[in-house]
């Protein structure tokens, strides 16, 4: 018989995969009726599947829970997964809400979990709480308006893909690129620089090319969204290849789920179609 907190894990991944609130929503109720003997063992993966759920019913009073939760764990036992849990909660929660302190809470917790991994050894672990510390400090910077957070963020994601790379972690790395293509897009745009915009666009291909060919729809659609982003933002020959990813990615999302997602692509599309 499989075991209820593998087999509430595999729905949450499920759930993230196919943006399905109702298989996160069941991750949740299999683990809140496992024994309070296990409650070690739940932790965790409780503060995961509260947090998808959160994320994907727009729930905050879940996503509270979630923080709730990670917080009380990181600070009884220190560990570094711990620590990762609250910034994966912190992050949702604040982007959500709005709240450039809970962001600020979650890069402290990221730091501190990517101590504790390198400590230990782990050093994909590692790289993706420095990927995760890029990717918070680019929500942080359109939450204060602040130029100089974007230009943190890159480096840090620059960082963390020569990180993956070197130590020949292809997924890891890809989704580094995706991170580092919206970043330096956001930066590019603001500062009105094509040199960076083409960054963005390099990145985001690589990002691409290293999404394996059995990756989720929605992970494929997201990857081509954040490269027909950049080339639109690079403009003049680039519009026709955006236009191209922009509906290559409409035609992959399907499901209630990502009824969010599809609108803003399609805000997406007009914009490109506009543009010319």
């Amino acid at each position: 018989m499989e075991d209820p907190i593998a087999r509430a894990d595999a729905l949450r991944l499920r759930a993230e995969a196919e943006a399905d609130a109702a298989l996160a929503a069941e991750a949740v109720a299999i683990l809140r009726e496992i024994p309070r003997a296990r409650e070690a063992e739940i932790t965790l993966p409780l503060i995961a599947a509260l947090r998808a759920f959160g994320a994907l019913a727009d729930d905050l009073d879940a996503l509270d829970s979630a923080v709730v939760l990670a917080r009380e764990a990181a600070r009884r036992t220190a560990a570094p997964r711990a620590f990762a849990a609250l910034g994966a909660a912190l992050t949702v929660l604040g982007e959500r809400a709005g709240d450039p302190d809970m962001l600020a809470e979650a890069l402290g917790a990221y730091e501190a979990a990517g101590g504790g991994f390198e400590t230990a050894g782990a050093a994909v672990d590692a790289g993706r709480m420095t990927r995760n510390r890029g990717a918070v400090l680019t929500l942080l910077a359109g939450a204060l308006d602040d130029r100089s957070l974007l230009i943190e963020a890159a480096a840090l994601l620059r960082d963390a893909r020569a990180h993956f790379l070197r130590l020949e972690a292809v997924a890891e790395a890809g989704l580094a690129a995706e991170n580092l293509c919206h970043t330096l897009r956001l930066l590019g745009e603001r500062n009105g620089d094509p040199a960076l915009l083409a960054e963005a666009a390099a990145a985001g291909r690589a990002a691409l090319a290293a999404l394996a060919e059995h990756a989720p729809p929605r992970a494929r659609a997201m990857a081509e969204t954040n490269l027909a982003n950049a080339l639109l933002a690079l403009g003049g020959p680039h519009r026709a290849e955006a236009l191209r990813l922009y509906r290559a990615a409409l035609a992959r999302l399907d499901g209630p789920g990502l009824a969010g997602q599809r609108a803003s692509l399609r805000h997406n599309l007009w914009r490109a179609e506009q543009a010319g």
